[in-house]
């Protein structure tokens, strides 16, 4: 009995390698209903643009504007900081065709260090509703303090 819980352990370590191969698109439609709460001190500062695509290949990419996101919302798990000037969203076609839509939003980061999710892009929803659409993971949070920095911990 020991031995066959030994080889199933060893059988499933063997398969994670595979997962990692399969790419996970950043694209997502999460609403998330938010406390407003405006605070001017707590602040992102994105140095220059920052640009994300949703793989080596882009069928999307987003872009960040330079400047200063402010605290405007909150839930159990994030903080949502305004942009102060719209994302940028690409869709690429064939042919080289580029639609490009601009839309309000900011960046929600994780109140919590260890998440699956640390950081997003979100827009407008209804009423006091945030809309998580870019998951953002580790590539954006290991460039603080290059190229975005927070005023808060």
């Amino acid at each position: 009995m020991r031995h066959a819980a030994v080889m199933l352990f060893v059988a499933s370590l063997a398969c994670l390698p595979g997962c990692g191969g399969i790419p996970l698109s950043p694209l997502t439609n999460d609403r998330r209903t938010v406390h407003l709460e405006q605070d001017a001190s707590k602040t992102i500062t994105l140095k220059d643009d920052m640009v994300f695509y949703d793989s080596s290949h882009p069928t999307h990419g987003i872009r960040f504007p330079a400047g200063i996101y402010v605290l405007e919302a909150e839930d159990d798990e994030y903080l949502y900081l305004r942009a102060s000037h719209p994302l940028e969203f690409k869709d690429y076609k064939k042919g080289g065709k580029v639609d490009t839509r601009r839309i309000v939003g900011g960046i929600m980061i994780g109140k919590y260090l260890f998440r699956a999710v640390p950081a997003a892009a979100y827009i407008d929803g209804e009423g006091s509703t945030r809309v998580l659409v870019w998951k953002l993971g580790s590539d954006f949070i290991n460039r603080e303090g290059k190229d975005w920095t927070k005023s808060f911990s």
